[in-house]
């Protein structure tokens, strides 16, 4: 089974507990005190005693984060750390994220060129955090253990989507004949983002739907018929909509991906969807319920919003077009809505299952979004060059079921719809949203990894 790079990802900071312990007594103009308190024996005994102190900070450490095991860094005036001291260091270097430095800096770690994050509220994060940006080497100052998660699950974000590597089922054009705006620097997203993409013929996936068991992909189907509240689809047909989820869970397994777009406008046009009776609507939505980025029509710029929202939210999203009704209304319409969309923790939201097309066959999840626990909900997209991502947050008014073709439509209310639409000149059409206001958590995420923010 393909898993979710939120499921595989683990961030790991090397916790380093900088002590300043003086060779002897004295006083002057950085140093003062009771003579008993500043004796080195006294300075090591302080130390040693607080060390514990210092890594019990971390339990309240967000799950997403690895601990790897704590090193103290003493060190006398000379600012010089010993190499037994860097030795313990460099035995995690390979896995180490970043370091997390606490009480005193630690001299020279900047020769690693790690990020590092300075757990401070006081002067010496500031200084440290200054010099290092100053020398190109990352660097966070956490104020308390509320900052400090909030870093490290920015962080976390950031290295998911570098973990994340895109099956695309595509019909070779560029740019794609649905998207005119997708993104086509490929090698931009891996270099700057570390998100890979795998680009292959649409039609390849047949071979594996051909092997997918029978058995198997009823019973699914059969699953998710029995829990729906309607149904308004041909139940053999069905079926169909599983072989293709299953196969494209093989396939993306056997190439190492963990997230899924295809080709839709072209394998509608092949004639191939109406022989073999089904529709990708289904799949995407199963995916998402995954927690794998699944994007409609070979949709990059769509593909790269969904990872970020999806991951930096913990919830799965909705994709599709978007219609200005009014200057104060947006209708969004697309037959893949997602089963958690409030959230992976929380239960499935209540859905029906119709049919896409006349005929009966194509399936699609009807959900409605007034089972939003929020008021608000989030929505955006990259621009072509993959550098920009604009967000809009709105209000979601009611949604609408459509008994052919695309499906929800959801109805939102937003400020400046007019600007907003002009704006998405810049960005193209399709639009992923998540349930809630995210607009601070992405401003965290796109300064951490580099792209613009358009708040329009």
């Amino acid at each position: 089974m393909v898993q979710s790079a939120m499921n595989t990802t683990k961030l790991r900071i090397k916790p380093l507990v900088g002590f300043l312990q003086h060779s002897a007594f004295w006083e002057g103009p950085c140093r003062a005190g009771k003579k008993e308190n500043l004796m080195p024996e006294a300075e090591r005994e302080w130390a040693k005693q607080m060390f514990p102190e210092f890594v019990d900070k971390l339990k309240d450490v967000i799950p997403q984060v690895e601990i790897l095991e704590p090193v103290a860094v003493p060190y006398i005036e000379n600012l010089t750390v010993g190499q037994e001291i860097w030795d313990k260091i460099e035995e995690d270097l390979p896995q180490t994220d970043a370091f997390l430095v606490m009480c005193y800096r630690v001299p020279k770690l900047e020769k690693y060129r790690k990020t590092t994050i300075v757990f401070s509220n006081g002067n010496e994060g500031a200084d440290l955090c200054a010099y290092n940006r100053s020398i190109g080497v990352e660097a966070y100052n956490a104020i308390d253990i509320e900052d400090l998660n909030e870093i490290l699950h920015t962080m976390w974000v950031r290295k998911c989507v570098a973990n994340t590597k895109a099956l695309i089922l595509t019909s070779g054009q560029v740019p794609t004949y649905g998207i005119q705006s997708n993104i086509r620097d490929l090698e931009y997203l891996r270099e700057q983002y570390g998100f890979e993409v795998l680009k292959l013929p649409f039609k390849n996936i047949f071979d594996y739907m051909d092997r997918v068991d029978e058995d198997r992909a009823r019973e699914i189907a059969q699953q998710l018929l029995d829990q729906a509240e309607e149904v308004k689809v041909n139940r053999d047909d069905f079926i169909n909509d599983i072989k293709y989820y299953l196969a494209a869970q093989d396939m993306m397994e056997f190439y190492h991906c963990n997230a899924f777009s295809t080709a839709c406008i072209e394998l509608c046009a092949s004639q191939i969807a109406q022989e073999r009776r089904f529709t990708p609507c289904v799949t995407h939505s199963l995916m998402k319920a995954q927690g794998i980025p699944s994007a409609c029509e070979e949709d990059l710029n769509a593909m790269m919003a969904m990872c970020v929202l999806m991951y930096a939210t913990g919830r799965s999203a909705f994709m599709g077009n978007p219609f200005l009704q009014s200057p104060e209304v947006l209708s969004i319409h697309h037959a893949v809505p997602a089963l958690n969309m409030n959230g992976f923790d929380k239960p499935n939201l209540k859905y029906s299952i119709w049919a896409f097309t006349g005929q009966g066959f194509g399936g699609k999840f009807q959900i409605d979004f007034n089972q939003n626990e929020e008021q608000y909900v989030t929505f955006g997209r990259f621009n072509p060059l993959g550098n920009k991502m604009i967000i809009k947050k709105g209000e979601v008014i009611r949604s609408e079921f459509r008994q052919y073709y695309c499906s929800p439509h959801y109805f939102i209310q937003l400020e400046r719809g007019r600007d907003w639409l002009h704006e998405l000149a810049n960005f193209g059409h399709h639009q992923v949203l998540v349930f809630g206001d995210q607009i601070e958590v992405m401003r965290r995420v796109s300064k951490m990894m580099g792209f613009e923010l358009v708040e329009a």
